[in-house]
């Protein structure tokens, strides 16, 4: 059996940590790394589909498996709502549409915990007006990821997001399970198993735990 998987958004915290563990896994023969650059990473399993326009990069290609990492901040987009949004919703449902149209049997998509299309919180709505528009294509099969804050080496600083990290890692073991603080490699492994998962649904701590094995 050969399993071809596409990661989105491959040089993000989550996506790079993915990228890692799929080329050094037996299950994946083929490792497509879908992104705006390049990966500047030589290996047998590797392909990159690149373009500055993301979807301008999606091919006529079987794929077994979607990983979509897609995601930004809205101080990394310097206040742009609506770049936010590009990237965190428009470009998420675009990659889902193909998917659709290929005929994917498995796509996977890493939202966030408190994601809800009626939210009055602007972060939360978007994530959660882009698990509605995920909904809405019946894909297959669809793993949904809300993880709660993430640890992690990021290569950018991110205060707000570390003073985060900080407190609620003092209250962990307060916290119920979904609010805990989520390691980067748990749920990168969570996201390559579920790739073999042909039962979608929405995960959260625990449950996000458990498929990381």
């Amino acid at each position: 059996m050969h399993t071809t998987l596409l990661i989105a958004g491959p040089t993000g915290l989550i996506g790079s940590t993915a990228l890692e563990l799929a080329l050094n896994d037996a299950r994946f023969d083929r490792v497509i790394a879908l992104g705006r650059r390049a990966i500047e990473r030589s290996h047998p399993k590797l392909v990159n589909w690149a373009a500055a326009d993301l979807l301008d990069a999606l091919r006529n290609e079987r794929v077994d498996a979607v990983l979509c990492c897609l995601g930004t901040t809205i101080g990394k987009e310097g206040g742009d709502k609506a770049r936010f949004i590009h990237v965190d919703k428009d470009l998420v449902l675009g990659l889902g549409k193909w998917a659709k149209a290929q005929g994917v049997p498995v796509f996977c998509v890493v939202s966030a915990i408190g994601a809800d299309a009626g939210s009055r919180v602007f972060y939360n709505r978007v994530k959660g007006e882009m698990e509605q528009g995920l909904r809405s294509l019946e894909l297959p099969t669809l793993h949904i990821f809300q993880p709660s804050i993430l640890t992690g080496p990021r290569k950018e600083v991110r205060t707000g997001e570390r003073i985060g990290i900080a407190i609620s890692s003092l209250l962990s073991p307060l916290l119920p399970a979904i609010y805990k603080p989520m390691p980067h490699d748990v749920l990168a492994k969570a996201l390559l198993n579920a790739a073999f998962h042909r039962k979608g649904g929405t995960h959260t701590g625990r449950d996000i735990r458990a498929l990381a094995g």
